[in-house]
């Protein structure tokens, strides 16, 4: 487990202040992200609604969208091509590549957790009360969220509820080291975390990151989420990209592209540098100086430290 990750769990056991704290001024730690003079830039657009945002080893940045009424899932090639991955493919509301390269997805409407085959072929591989955005460890432990919590899915095993008490539990991500499981709120304001055990149980959750609400709004709409490198979560929500270090302290809320909702982020294109966001019918995308966390090639290199 990383320095991070012990950081975080000492708040999550014991409560304790921690003094080493990034960035006590508070949004000015967005500059530690931001780079000046950058701002959106739309990568596509015309494709209904898009959601299920995910990436690859190669930077390319994969999305669920409509065209022609037809469901599909889409690519953007780091150099900003925009291609057909899979062509039917229809209500994928999150999507993530597992340690085995497959494609794996939910779909909220129709009550699946399923994988891509080499044919672009959907097969469903268990089912869940709407599952809505899904992770999975390096070691092929698959969570998504549901309407009754958190759920865990191993190979040969049907999903098991591991977390709940949750007001509509939607985004989900991991820690560097894959020890710590993050959950946003769509319906309230907390961002969850719990310490990932081997056997795909979740333990000592608590409402550990708590989001800023629209001025006479009770709920933030926590929607997607992702981190980088350094141990930062992103969540969407109703303001904007609401940004916590890896203690768990807000740093400020990156603005939205648009008027348009945020439903889901994640960092693609060259070194995974770009922050990418889904957004009513559209794709947007801002460079940024840090880099999203790739969990496999995270895995690995800490191994070789070792």
């Amino acid at each position: 487990m990383n320095l991070t990750s012990l950081r975080l769990l000492s708040l999550l056991f014991f409560g304790g202040a921690i003094a080493d704290a990034q960035n006590f001024a508070g949004d000015m730690a967005l500059s530690k992200v931001l780079l000046k003079g950058e701002n959106w830039e739309r990568m596509a657009s015309g494709y209904g609604f898009t959601d299920g945002a995910a990436s690859d080893e190669a930077g390319n940045f994969y999305f669920s969208g409509r065209r022609n009424e037809v469901g599909s899932i889409f690519k953007i090639d780091p150099s900003g091509n925009v291609s057909t991955y899979i062509s039917d493919a229809s209500g994928i509301s999150g999507l993530q590549f597992g340690p085995d390269q497959r494609l794996y997805g939910t779909r909220w409407g129709k009550n699946d957790i399923v994988f891509f085959d080499a044919h672009g072929s959907m097969n469903t591989i268990a089912k869940g009360d709407h599952p809505n955005d899904l992770v999975i460890t390096s070691q092929g432990q698959l969570f998504f969220t549901n309407a009754d919590g958190v759920s865990s899915l191993s190979p040969e095993q049907t999903p098991r509820l591991v977390a709940k008490g949750i007001k509509g539990a939607n985004g989900i991500s991991l820690s560097p080291d894959q020890g710590t499981l993050i959950v946003s709120e769509y319906s309230g304001k907390q961002v969850w975390a719990y310490r990932v055990e081997t056997d795909g149980n979740l333990n000592y959750g608590e409402p550990y990151m708590t989001m800023r609400l629209p001025a006479g709004s009770g709920t933030a709409k926590g929607d997607g989420a992702t981190t980088d490198v350094e141990g930062r979560y992103y969540v969407t929500s109703a303001l904007g990209i609401q940004m916590f270090d890896a203690t768990g302290r807000i740093s400020g809320v990156i603005s939205k592209p648009s008027r348009e909702g945020i439903s889901n982020v994640e960092f693609a294109g060259e070194g995974h540098r770009y922050l990418y966001v889904t957004s009513g019918g559209n794709v947007y995308r801002r460079l940024t100086k840090t880099s999203g966390l790739r969990f496999q090639h995270a895995l690995k290199e800490s191994n070789q430290r070792e």
